[in-house]
């Protein structure tokens, strides 16, 4: 696991307090991905990390292929993590709350995730799950029940109904009709 980039934010001393609905002593780690429900993410981290005082991480993971050393530049991704930690740092200093920004370059990303979690001593992760509407049935990849399984933190996934809900009710209707006409 390689960290590429780093936001500057005041050292936290101070390990006495929670975040509400946590129930542990730590920070909150928000997987920032790029999909539509990284802010609604940030948000809600930055609430409930600046009640309890706490500080918010905001990860976002290169998964490096092996083809390519771990420490490979890559441009286009790096630009693109770039834009979105920034993106998310203006949205914590918006709520009030500190954060930390950081790219990780990793060859799996569940792993790193727990890394970050571990490292951070966080209390919770928040990951976000988006719908496939043209799927029936959504698959939860690798990363989140890696992630489930051995987080030594809670782990919330917030799961975002698909876009076009009506669409993929659509969609299925229409596959339906056409398979009772074969």
């Amino acid at each position: 696991m390689v960290h590429l980039w780093r936001s500057r934010a005041k050292d936290e001393t101070e390990t006495s307090k929670s975040a509400p609905g946590v129930g542990a002593i730590g920070d909150i780690a928000v997987i920032v991905e790029g999909n539509k429900l990284d802010n609604e993410l940030v948000r809600l981290a930055c609430l409930m990390a600046k009640k309890a005082k706490r500080k918010v991480h905001l990860v976002y993971i290169i998964e490096v292929p092996r083809t390519l050393p771990l420490k490979a530049v890559l441009t286009k991704e790096s630009g693109h993590a770039d834009k979105l930690l920034t993106d998310a740092l203006t949205i914590a200093d918006d709520a009030g709350c500190e954060a930390v920004a950081e790219v990780v370059q990793a060859r799996d990303a569940g792993p790193a995730i727990v890394d970050e979690a571990r490292d951070h001593a966080c209390a919770l992760i928040l990951l976000g799950l988006v719908r496939d509407p043209h799927k029936i049935h959504n698959d939860l990849g690798k990363t989140i029940p890696y992630v489930l399984t051995n987080a030594p933190c809670r782990v919330w996934v917030v799961q975002d109904p698909c876009k076009d809900a009506k669409d993929a009710k659509d969609v299925k209707v229409a596959k339906e009709v056409t398979s009772e006409r074969l």
